[in-house]
This record gives structure tokens, C-alpha cells and sequence, in this order.
């Protein structure tokens, strides 16, 4: 079975399994979308969730952030890890999206890594979800997921970013990341992979040796 094959038909089978797989962070808008993506480092999806639901009530555009002190911007996201970090990160990307973007998140992948605390997979989120934009956002399960299914020989976000978008049609790249992800929380966990009961065993070429 050729490989191109191979991932069709686990792509398939995933979507069977998961026709619900989706992002599970919060937004209205691509803003709310970069301020969650950008708090949810190193923090689990619902705590964001908890978090962003009272900051996009206090500040619910670029502007407000962006006038908001520091201090007042912590104490609402304390909760999460590395807060003083991203608070700065919200207030100067926020600041930058003001000036330089007329307030608006540009769905450009060379311009939003340029925002403070905005990496390659900060910007693949916004990019797919909230402009539909195709491209593959490589999280902690998609990487360990691709890795052991063999769909990519590195461990390196960026390398495992490449060597699906070469196996994976452009079109199937946004729904791909989702179906791995979810793959990944509720299935092929980190520490102890449940490979009985894996819908795409039969194409893994780690399964049961884990």
C-alpha cells in the first residue's frame, strides 16, 4: 500500500470515529482565537476556556487590551501557568494589532509570528480556524500521533509539520490536525496508548509494541 494511500485511509477511518473532532478552545472571532491560542501554552483547553470567557467580557477587542495595564490583565489570567509572561504577550500583540493591522488579526502565517508569544503552531491554529486557511497546527498529540503511526520521522514540530503536509492533500490539512489531536487525547494517550481499542491500528506500526 502506498503511503499517500495508507494516510487516506486512516484520515477516513478517524473521521468515522471522531466526526465531532474540532478545536476545543473557545471564540468568537479571530482575535478571541489568538488571545486563547496564545494563553493555552503549557495550560489544558477548559482552564482557558474558564479563563478567557471573563477576559473577553473585560477586554473584547485589540484596543481594550491594549489599554489595559499589566497588573489588570494578570489578575485575570493568574490562574494559568507562565500568566505574567502572557499577559505581556496579550498587551503587546494586542498593541501591534492596533498599530500596525488596524486593529484586525492579519491571516498571514509571516505576519502573525511576528506578534509577541505567537510560535508556527499559534499561527496554523488561527490560520485554519478562524479564516478556514489550510495548514497543519502540530500540537503535542498530533506530533506523538504522526510519530507513531509513522507518518513523520522527527520529532521536531516543524519537520513533523512538513512531512505531513507531504502525504496529507492541502484541502485535508485543517481536518487532519483535528482528527490525529483527538486521536491522541482519547486513545493513543502519552503514557499508556490503548491499541485494542484504536480505530487505525491495523495501519500502525507501533501498535502494541508501546
Amino acid at each position: 500500500m502506498e503511503e499517500k494511500e495508507r494516510v487516506a485511509r486512516i484520515l477516513d477511518t478517524l473521521e468515522e470515529h471522531f466526526p465531532d473532532a474540532r478545536l476545543l478552545l473557545e471564540f468568537n472571532n479571530p482575535f478571541d482565537l489568538l488571545v486563547a491560542t496564545i494563553l493555552a501554552a503549557q495550560a489544558p483547553d477548559e482552564r482557558v476556556n474558564q479563563v478567557t470567557r471573563t477576559l473577553f467580557q473585560r477586554f473584547p477587542t485589540p484596543q481594550a487590551l491594549a489599554r489595559a495595564s499589566l497588573s489588570e490583565i494578570e489578575e485575570v489570567i493568574k490562574s494559568l501557568p507562565y500568566y505574567r509572561q502572557k499577559a505581556r504577550f496579550l498587551k503587546e500583540s494586542s498593541s501591534i494589532l492596533v498599530e500596525k493591522f488596524q486593529g484586525e488579526v492579519p491571516p498571514d502565517l509571516s505576519e502573525l509570528t511576528s506578534l509577541p508569544g505567537v510560535g508556527r503552531k499559534t499561527a496554523s491554529i488561527v490560520l485554519a480556524n478562524a479564516f478556514n486557511i489550510p495548514a497543519i497546527a502540530v500540537d503535542t498529540h498530533v506530533a506523538r500521533v504522526s510519530q507513531r503511526l509513522g507518518l513523520a520521522s522527527s520529532s521536531s514540530p516543524s519537520k513533523i509539520e512538513k512531512d505531513l503536509a507531504s502525504i496529507i492533500p492541502p484541502e485535508r490539512w485543517i481536518r487532519a490536525a483535528h482528527l490525529l489531536g483527538f486521536l491522541g487525547r482519547t486513545t493513543c494517550l502519552a503514557r499508556k496508548p490503548r491499541c485494542p481499542e484504536c480505530p487505525v491500528r491495523e495501519w500502525c506500526p507501533s501498535a502494541d509494541s508501546l
